[in-house]
């Protein structure tokens, strides 16, 4: 998630969208007291702080993330919430989890593997750290799924095309159920979670996004800049008139190792 800095991801993930987006993903992780989890790719500790309220002072919830601004960030939250002595926050990538085997409860991991080249190694280290019988909570979006109204369709189809190229899996939802199959899992739950806004103003998702992706694209997907700009203007721009709708399909996934055979 190098594209958002991160006090640009902490104003993000505050928005009311993501607030209700986690709220759902905490229904589905159904953490109980003493329990012991794993947030990977913790962001700015947002997740990994809720969840440890809920396993309680027994519990211990531990976040990690390939950023060191990003888990500087989440030890500082942990630290004003009184969170300090259940949660620990520390560099870490999916793909190798330096951890003992059978050592968590639940994982959590949103919005990460969409990021990862190697996910049947990152997979296997979420199963190989998990305990008989818990559970491992994903959520990814699928591009295709984006509805965002503009005037110029055929720039906003190259806008949206470029930036796809931020993710290593732009539609990985439709990849993970056999994924996770084939690392050991079974699959017990599938929802979609939609992000819908009519308006881009800093208390949507999309309105922080839309110049994320105007900067993202310019810098590194070569779009020029002023086209790139001229995208964002028309995007923002329909809110003038009554016309702006942003949406965008997540899909949270609940797996289980097995509690025979592990």
């Amino acid at each position: 998630m190098a594209t958002f800095s991160a006090p640009l991801l902490e104003r993000t993930y505050s928005t009311a969208d993501v607030v209700e987006q986690r709220a759902r993903i905490r229904t589905k992780v159904v953490p109980k007291r003493a329990e012991h989890g794993l947030d990977i790719g913790c962001g700015p500790g947002l997740l990994t702080c809720e969840l440890a309220r809920e396993v309680g002072p027994p519990g211990r919830m531990v976040g990690i993330d390939t950023s060191p601004d990003m888990v500087t960030m989440s030890a500082d939250r942990a630290r004003r919430s009184a969170l300090a002595g259940r949660t620990e926050f520390a560099l870490g990538d999916a793909v190798e989890l330096h951890f003992p085997a059978q050592n968590f409860d639940f994982l959590t991991a949103v919005q990460v593997y969409e990021h990862v080249a190697d996910l049947p190694r990152a997979l296997s280290e979420a199963y190989r750290v998990l305990r008989p019988g818990g559970r491992l909570v994903v959520m990814d979006s699928d591009w295709d799924s984006c509805v965002w109204q503009a005037d110029d369709r055929d720039r906003h189809a190259r806008v949206l095309r470029a930036w796809e190229s931020h993710f290593v899996h732009p539609h990985l939802p439709a990849l993970l159920p056999r994924l996770l199959s084939r690392a050991g899992f079974a699959v017990t739950s599938l929802s979609v979670v939609p992000m819908v806004n009519l308006h881009p103003d800093d208390t949507t998702y999309s309105g922080s996004l839309i110049d994320v992706i105007a900067r993202f694209v310019s810098s590194k997907a070569g779009i020029p800049e002023d086209v790139a700009q001229a995208w964002a203007d028309d995007v923002r721009g329909q809110d003038l008139h009554g016309r702006y709708l942003f949406s965008l399909s997540r899909f949270l996934f609940v797996a289980e190792r097995p509690t025979t055979g592990a």
